[in-house]
């Protein structure tokens, strides 16, 4: 029978399996491959902390595009409190996955195996592939999904000096992060968005007197959903109007700016009700205007996009009110090791000002790096080295074809070989959070499980 192979287990490539196992032919095989162990986690969902939040309300994270309340309907059998509009904690919502996964497999008339390993290669063979593992184990298999999600960040050129540092965090979720023995440490966050304040809701827990910096080119912070949602009595037209203007990026921010002054307490229903389109229109723009939109736009749309809830928010703005928090607009100049501690020259933006401090850690809070050339990953060194993938033009991602398949450098897409997570946004990007990625993973995991019917159809 049809063996399929998906390598990763977070979001991604958990619900690309669970939407598998509901669909593929009796008797089929499923393999999950993950390196940690820890299945239906990943990065985003395996926090053990309970004040890390999800950025969505409850209503709109079930991992199952047919059954919209799956998630909220396990909330409320731990919480009866729980609604659609509530922000509860990423590591239930780990729990959920994991559930939903066990569950999957059990009622699945598909084999499914959980092998923890890593990939060493990847070989196309008989129209299908040879997956061999670092225990030494080989896997044959008719079809492979790449399922692996967000990286660690990319080091900026000014941090080189502090590569072999103790003092320096290149990985915000590594064990090395908050681990200064010290219990007034002076730390530094390079980045001021949705990691580096996941590291400050960690930091207060563990150094309540901590003296923090965050630091960031324009200085922006996340910006948080309602206290109540949704907002009543708006509605909007601009996506009829964002689909018939020439694609460029000063069209659409003219657009966008005049329908928030029209209303702008409503700024985030604006912002809501670009997201069935998003994808459309960065499929128009050229990519000239896509590089406009990366310099230009992208930082302001992040913070405006990606909220946060209102709880995590109230987090930092009590710390800055505090004064336990302090933001600097600018970048860093210059890095020094001095003894324990590292010397940091910070730029203020828009000034000659320099500013001169110590810090006891400096943590890499500049978000996922997502151009496949500078991630330090066995894996994607392996599949770049082979010609298997290759980046896209603007080292977004890796190229894809429509359908999810891989497309080498040569520009063929691979029949045997499908991607499905956060790098999905070189070609669409939209496709970093839950209400994306799981239509993406049930369209992928429908198309495999169509194949291996039609197959075993052939055969009959």
């Amino acid at each position: 029978m049809k063996r399929l192979v998906i390598i990763g287990a977070g979001f991604s490539g958990a619900v690309t399996a669970i939407e598998f196992l509901r669909r593929a032919p009796k008797g089929s095989q499923l393999t999950i491959v993950n390196r940690s162990g820890k299945m239906a986690r990943g990065l985003a969902y395996g926090t053990n902390s309970s004040d890390h939040l999800l950025n969505v309300p409850a209503g709109n994270m079930s991992a199952l595009v047919d059954e919209p309340n799956s998630f909220l309907d396990f909330c409320r059998k731990l919480d009866p409190e729980v609604h659609s509009g509530s922000f509860v904690s990423r590591k239930t919502y780990g729990v959920y996955l994991s559930e939903l996964l066990s569950r999957s497999e059990a009622e699945s008339g598909v084999q499914c195996s959980r092998i923890t390993g890593e990939v060493l290669s990847i070989h196309s063979a008989d129209n299908g592939a040879v997956i061999e593992l670092n225990t030494g184990k080989q896997i044959s298999a008719d079809h492979v999904v790449l399922a692996f999600g967000n990286f660690a960040p990319a080091r900026p050129r000014v941090l080189q000096a502090l590569d072999n540092c103790p003092a320096y965090v290149p990985d915000p979720w590594s064990a090395s992060a908050l681990s200064v023995q010290l219990e007034k440490p002076r730390i530094l966050l390079i980045g001021s968005g949705l990691t580096a304040l996941d590291m400050l809701i960690s930091m207060r827990r563990i150094y309540p007197d901590a003296q923090v910096t965050m630091v960031s080119r324009r200085g922006l912070m996340p910006t948080s959903h309602r206290d109540r949602l949704p907002a009543p009595g708006f509605s909007t037209s601009i996506c009829d109007d964002l689909l018939t203007v020439p694609a460029s990026i000063s069209s659409y921010m003219k657009l966008v700016r005049k329908e928030v002054a029209r209303s702008p307490e409503h700024w985030r229903e604006v912002v809501a009700a670009l997201r069935p389109i998003t994808s459309q229109l960065w499929e128009r723009l050229s990519n000239e205007e896509r590089r406009r939109f990366l310099r230009h736009v992208q930082p302001h749309w992040d913070v405006h996009r990606h909220r946060v809830a209102p709880q995590t928010f109230r987090i930092l703005q009590d710390a800055l009110a505090a004064s336990q928090v302090r933001l600097v607009a600018g970048r860093v100049v210059s890095v020094a090791v001095e003894g324990d501690c590292v010397s940091v020259r910070l730029k203020a933006r828009g000034t000659e000002q320099v500013v001169d401090g110590q810090f006891d850690q400096i943590i890499n809070c500049t978000g996922p790096c997502t151009d496949i050339s500078r991630i330090s990953d066995a894996l994607i060194s392996y599949l770049l080295n082979e010609a298997i993938v290759c980046a896209d033009d603007l080292n977004l991602g890796i190229k894809v074809d429509k359908n999810h398949a891989v497309i080498e450098p040569t520009g063929r897409s691979l029949s045997w070989l499908s991607y499905v997570g956060p790098m999905l946004k070189a070609r669409l990007w939209e496709a970093t959070a839950v209400p994306e990625l799981r239509q993406h993973a049930r369209t992928l995991a429908i198309d495999i499980a169509r194949r291996f019917a039609s197959d075993v159809s052939d055969l009959v």
